[in-house]
């Protein structure tokens, strides 16, 4: 399980306002300091987790369907899952009628097998993935959740409704950690924010680049602090690796072996 919670900066991961984020990553590995794309905007991020490589790579940095006809020389995450069987599902907060289209267009050309839309709070999110986890155990499934990206355009990151919403990601975060008894969890956001503008994160700055990441599960090294330098880029390269998949030469990250015990991971699956 892959949790996106957008606009999430590692500074408000802390035992008072995020018990249940800051317990995951003290109890299994952690790169609180780990740094997104440039530009730092949700679209680029999004759309180097589907690829495996940078903004400049896959030209995705405006919302809308101009990407799809670049998207068949790119190797997204989804579709080399979906070669061995593996299905990607997406569970997100409700989406505007308009840009429901567009998001279910890119996520069905991505690979994706479904995307699922149900309330507007994270935790409305969680119980609709632990839904889909009762019924389909395999593969991967990606949990986006809006709530501190929203927030912080509207009222400024670190603001009295953007540590609210911290702490409903948080409700979200423990209603879906238990699954790290039999699954890997990895927890990540696409940028921070506040850096330069209180409302807005697009602007360089390490505050607006900075995000959280934890890995969590079952074969995931305990308490290990990842200190090297780690990009958003090296969670899909993660992802593959973890299956036994070959990670494609185009992907500009590399997986996080470290961060489990003795790189323990599934065998290599038989092409």
């Amino acid at each position: 399980m892959l949790i996106l919670a957008d606009g999430l900066r590692p500074d408000a991961v802390s035992p008072g306002l995020m018990p249940s984020l800051d317990a995951l990553g003290g109890a299994f590995s952690r790169a609180y300091h780990a740094r997104t794309v440039r530009p730092s905007a949700t679209v680029a991020a999004l759309a180097s987790l589907a690829t495996g490589v940078g903004p400049e790579t896959h030209r995705l940095v405006e919302p809308g369907l101009g990407f799809l006809p670049g998207l068949g020389a790119l190797r997204p995450v989804a579709r080399e899952l979906a070669k061995f069987g593996l299905p990607t599902d997406i569970v997100a907060a409700s989406l505007g009628a308009g840009a429901f289209p567009v998001a279910w267009a890119l996520a069905m050309a991505a690979g994706a097998r479904d995307l699922v839309t149900a309330g507007r709070r994270a935790r409305d999110v969680a119980a609709a993935a632990l839904e889909r986890l009762r019924r389909v155990r395999d593969g991967l499934l990606f949990v986006y959740l809006p709530d501190c990206d929203q927030a912080g355009h509207a009222h400024g990151w670190m603001s009295d409704a953007y540590l609210a919403a911290a702490a409903e990601i948080d409700v979200a975060v423990g209603m879906l950690s238990p699954v790290t008894d039999d699954s890997t969890l990895i927890v990540t956001a696409d940028h921070g924010g506040g850096g330069v503008v209180p409302t807005e994160h697009d602007e360089p700055h390490p505050v607006n680049d900075h995000i959280p990441l934890v890995v969590a599960g079952p074969r995931v090294a305990r308490n290990y602090p990842i200190n090297r330098p780690v990009s958003l880029l090296d969670v899909p390269a993660t992802i593959l690796w973890w299956f036994g998949l070959e990670v494609p030469a185009c992907f500009e990250g590399q997986p996080l072996a470290d961060a489990f015990e003795r790189a323990q991971r599934p065998a290599p699956l038989a092409v």
